[in-house]
């Protein structure tokens, strides 16, 4: 009885030891994330962020006319549709503050007052300097007259008597025909100041008609059919919405972009742009749905390079055409771009979290049968997620992506 209960606990005592040891001894492989080498094509990448936007906007605007309206001011905008509203052609935009415009009218009106009453005044001094030249030509041919009236009584005068009143007489012909001239100079200039006068009035009047129509306007309608989307106000770091304010340099609104065609727009560092250039493929995914994966090539590459706000480092604006448009997609959402700049076929492969160095020497640790070893490895081309092995390893062979355990004081095995 007590030989078959010693058998019976060791029957039950060895498979827990056997699993217990394995645990133990296993402990670090467990722990520990592997993977193998793999054999396949080398895509070297350059990964981006960037926006999309359609490839055919239009734009919807202020009056383009407002500083030719001596507006230079901002303007604020006092409401606008909600973002995405899809409006018909016709159809209401945004209305503008018209303050601006209401004052200017408001102190061009006062110039009118003004410019009337000058005309008035312009028309009572003609009235009056005309009335005292012909008061001076009135007295002036009374004094002909006169003169002509003392020559004839001056004939049995002596000759010289005669000859002064002959000269008088000249005289005074003379100084009536200079007046008539004068008067008729004094009209022309009368007639000349009423018509300047009459001239300020009638463009101050027109002023206001111009500025009135332009207030007029600052109810925005939509020129044609398509999704508002809210255009980006560099200054504040937002979108131009209700309470957001246009500038007479930059009217813009708002956009209608064309979805039937898409781009992206990134803007790639100055050492990566040599590796870009037109009609490279792209891979793209959505920020906003994760699943979805999207091809496309680069339209455009940038010649000069600019500073971004908040960076020191150049970059250069990059276009990425989709090869096909869907309806998820939206001017605005945020895409995560790899531009495919060299493909190496038939190469060894691992994460370039397996690799680990010391000094200049780079190494990995590797399964060899049931032992651990580490192992020199030299290294080809890599991306931001892998890297080339040019020797070293075999497909097949396995590789941690961490120290294991108890591996870490292990002697690195060189490549001969």
């Amino acid at each position: 009885m007590f030989k078959r209960r010693k058998w019976l606990f060791l029957a039950l005592a060895i498979p827990v030891i056997a699993v217990t040891y394995f645990f133990l001894t296993g402990k670090a492989a467990d722990n520990s994330i592997i993977v193998k080498v793999k054999k396949g094509n080398f895509r070297d990448v350059v990964n981006c962020s960037g926006e999309l936007e359609a490839e055919n906007t239009v734009y919807i605007s202020a009056p383009n006319d407002l500083q030719s309206n001596q507006i230079y001011d901002e303007i604020k905008i006092q409401d606008m549709v909600a973002e995405g509203t899809h409006v018909q052609e016709g159809g209401y935009i945004a209305t503008l503050d018209p303050s601006l415009v209401n004052k200017k009218i408001s102190d061009i009106q006062l110039e009118v007052e003004k410019a009337n009453s000058e005309i008035i005044q312009t028309s009572l001094d003609t009235a009056l300097t005309l009335r005292e030249s012909r008061d001076q030509m009135a007295n002036l041919l009374f004094q002909m007259e006169q003169k002509k009236l003392a020559l004839e009584l001056s004939k049995y005068e002596p000759p010289a008597t005669i000859r002064q009143a002959e000269i008088d007489l000249d005289k005074a012909k003379r100084d009536h025909e200079q007046m008539k001239e004068n008067y008729k100079i004094k009209q022309q200039q009368a007639a000349t100041k009423m018509i300047q006068a009459r001239r300020n009035s009638d463009e101050l009047s027109m002023r206001i008609k111009r500025l009135e129509d332009l207030r007029d306007r600052f109810v925005i309608k939509s020129g044609k059919s398509g999704l508002l989307v809210y255009i980006n106000d560099w200054s504040t770091g937002g979108k131009k919405k209700t309470g957001s304010v246009v500038r007479p340099w930059d009217p813009r609104v708002a956009m209608l972009p064309d979805l039937s065609s898409m781009l992206s727009k990134v803007y790639i560092n100055e050492v990566d742009i040599s590796k870009i250039h037109q009609s490279q493929k792209v891979t793209m995914g959505l920020d906003a749905f994760p699943e979805v994966k999207m091809q496309g090539v680069v339209k455009t590459v940038a010649n000069i390079g600019e500073t971004r706000p908040g960076a020191t480092a150049k970059v250069f604006e990059v276009m990425i055409k989709l090869n096909r448009v869907d309806s998820i997609l939206k001017p605005g959402m945020t895409t995560s771009n790899n531009i495919l700049v060299n493909e190496i076929a038939a190469k060894l492969i691992i994460p370039l979290e397996a690799v680990f160095a010391s000094g200049n020497i780079s190494y990995v640790y590797t399964r060899q049968g049931g032992n651990i070893e580490k192992q020199q490895v030299k290294l080809g081309k890599s991306n931001e997620d892998e890297v080339i092995v040019e020797k070293g390893l075999g497909e097949g062979d396995i590789v941690y992506l961490s120290v294991p355990e108890n591996a870490r004081e292990k002697k690195i095995n060189l490549l001969k």
